[in-house]
């Protein structure tokens, strides 16, 4: 790593870096190693199953509206600190009353409660990067940030397997205590610059300021636009991907596993895209990026519509379609979050962050509702080529809007030059 990239990584932000690491690695891991602890060693019927998955989705809504305005307020280090603490001492309920008779309701206790706090401590996280490093380099900052979640996406799949089988139900949730224990040590040495407290007037609730920050973001022209089509494309993302999941394993006759190596190859791309983004993505103008990385995770779902032929072709053909749309995907990604974060005023970003989470998470269970009830009506078929077309319209949509306010996107982003590893500045790319 070299050049303005590998200077982002010193200081406080490669503690920052640091504590991701160890907390992103164990939310992930513990995300799939509760669930599979409840089949393999508690045997839960799919209703259960369902409830602790519902889990991943509803605390972000509640943490977004009840706790986001507050971290523009509260010394942030201590709600690390706090929230990773918190489940190192939760996941220690595991081995401890794993072969009691509650057990199972002791496992949606802690998923409920890793929930909330996985969700404080991520929209935390957003308020952080533009404390740390100075504009020009936020966004390969938040590349840096990207690359670590999109890993995590990667191999925890295995890493949560391989725990189970080798350490079991007792000291494998130890391990991911160990590694959340680690993050909130290392939080309480943070150092985060105080946010400027306005002089004037009482400080609104923590509530009002979430609602607030939903005001911001719809009124602002450039951010309405990058909010509304996060909520669009992640609820019709979530529909695609509830059909797929049915269609790979009832009509294309793929077993579990293949269809979970189709998904794993997109989180290959997620890495891939990360890395461009702080790399030559970095150099990409913000406009362009947004439009050539939502047009990417928008389009290669059609490969699923047409997808034909013998099993390994059916395999090939989905893996590369999540393999573009993980590369797309992170390649917005990195730009919009760094726009957002430019464009809105430190001494708000907390709400705004909790806002943004509230309006664009919100949509991913009715996403799934939609896309379960429609593949049993319509037709697995049928339903996915509907919401894969209404995917690519909203992309359509989007590009037209983007492309009028491209102005305003350019004067945001700083344009200062990139550094080669030789150490000759460079210029950066031309706006679309």
């Amino acid at each position: 790593m070299s050049g303005a990239a590998g200077r982002v990584l010193t200081g406080p932000f490669l503690r920052f870096w640091l504590i991701q690491v160890c907390a992103q690695v164990g939310a992930k891991v513990a995300l799939l190693f509760l669930p599979l602890l409840a089949i393999s060693g508690y045997g839960v019927s799919p209703a259960v199953l369902g409830f602790l998955g519902a889990l991943q989705y509803f605390p972000v809504v509640v943490v977004a509206l009840l706790f986001g305005g507050a971290f523009d307020r509260w010394d942030r280090r201590i709600c690390f600190a706090a929230a990773f603490l918190g489940n190192s001492v939760t996941l220690l309920l595991v081995p401890f009353y794993g072969d009691g008779r509650h057990r199972v309701l002791v496992l949606v206790g802690v998923c409920t409660v890793m929930g909330c706090l996985v969700a404080f401590a991520d929209l935390c996280a957003q308020t952080v990067p533009p404390d740390l490093v100075p504009p020009n380099r936020l966004v390969t900052a938040n590349g840096r940030l990207e690359f670590v979640y999109c890993l995590c996406q990667v191999g925890a799949p295995g890493a949560a397997g391989l725990l189970y089988d080798r350490f079991g139900a007792g000291p494998g949730p130890l391990v991911i205590s160990a590694l959340c224990l680690a993050a909130g040590l290392l939080s309480l040495g943070l150092r985060i610059p105080r946010r400027p407290v306005p002089d004037s007037g009482r400080q609104p609730r923590v509530r009002a300021a979430t609602l607030s920050g939903v005001g911001f973001l719809l009124r602002h022209p450039v951010l309405r636009v990058t909010t509304v089509q996060a909520a669009v494309f992640n609820g019709l993302e979530q529909a695609v991907l509830t059909i797929y999941l049915l269609l790979a394993v009832r009509v294309w006759g793929l077993s579990p596993g293949a269809v979970g190596l189709t998904i794993t190859v997109g989180g290959v791309g997620t890495v891939v895209g990360a890395v461009a983004a702080g790399g030559r993505g970095g150099r990409m103008s913000t406009v362009r990026a947004l439009v050539v990385g939502m047009g990417l995770a928008s389009l290669t779902p059609v490969l699923l519509v047409f997808a034909r032929g013998s099993r390994p072709a059916l395999m090939t053909t989905a893996s590369i379609a999540f393999l573009v749309y993980g590369y797309g995907m992170t390649l917005y990604n990195v730009h919009a979050v760094s726009l957002r974060q430019l464009l809105t005023p430190p001494e708000r970003l907390g709400s705004v962050s909790a806002a943004y989470r509230l309006l664009a998470f919100g949509p991913i269970g009715l996403g799934a509702l939609l896309g379960g009830w429609a593949g049993g009506v319509l037709g697995l078929r049928v339903s996915i080529t509907f919401f894969v077309a209404l995917l690519a319209l909203s992309f359509a949509v989007f590009t037209v809007f983007v492309l009028r306010m491209r102005a305003a996107v350019a004067t945001a982003m700083p344009d200062a030059p990139v550094t080669e590893p030789g150490g000759a500045p460079v210029s950066p790319a031309h706006p679309l």
